[in-house]
């Protein structure tokens, strides 16, 4: 979860800063942020940088990992939400002498709710549901995560389908369980930036 909440935090402020602030880099970062949805991870590179960094087989390291590819997605959302909220919500909040930390935090951050339980959401399912990046990036069985126990009931000659299927069944109820509860939010927050009016 801590990757979710770092993911979250993160990319609503990125997004802020490039919807309400026009430059001249802004086609090039919103080019690199197309880029983390387009461009497929290289494992090898990522195990190298998380061994210089002494995060490799650490948690972490994973979360770190998981930050990076969701973020750009994230973005993209809070990106199409911001541009719904006027610039006049802003200009007043600096008028009433809000510095950029507390218009963030205070103003726009609370008018997020929807995209944030959407995003919130999203992300923790991928995040629970992920088995490459532990297998990878936090190897050993003392790490294995919820998604790496399906290796426990297969093996070169057998195969006990019975424990296979039940921990299946078991991996998918919490997953099910969010998006039933909060299918609205999760439409609403999907739909909220569809339309700019």
């Amino acid at each position: 979860m801590a990757s979710v909440a770092i993911m979250t935090v993160t990319s609503a402020m990125v997004a802020y800063v490039l919807q309400r602030r026009r430059s001249r880099w802004n086609g090039f970062v919103n080019f690199l942020v197309l880029s983390g949805l387009i461009i497929p991870p290289a494992v090898v590179p990522t195990i190298w940088v998380l061994q210089r960094l002494g995060l490799f087989r650490t948690m972490p390291g994973l979360i770190l990992v998981e930050v990076a590819f969701g973020l750009a997605f994230c973005v993209l959302l809070f990106q199409a939400f911001i541009a719904t909220i006027p610039r006049e919500l802003d200009e007043a909040a600096v008028i009433d002498g809000a510095g950029p930390g507390r218009l963030f935090f205070r103003v726009i951050f609370p008018l997020l709710r929807p995209v944030i339980v959407t995003v919130v959401l999203v992300q923790s399912v991928f995040v629970y549901n992920d088995f490459v990046n532990p297998l990878y990036f936090l190897p050993g069985e003392q790490n294995a995560t919820v998604q790496l126990t399906l290796y426990n009931f297969s093996s070169q000659f057998n195969t006990q389908y019975n424990l296979l299927f039940m921990d299946i069944l078991l991996i998918t109820i919490p997953p099910l369980i969010m998006f039933l509860a909060f299918n609205r939010q999760i439409v609403a927050g999907m739909t909220a930036g569809a339309v700019k009016g």
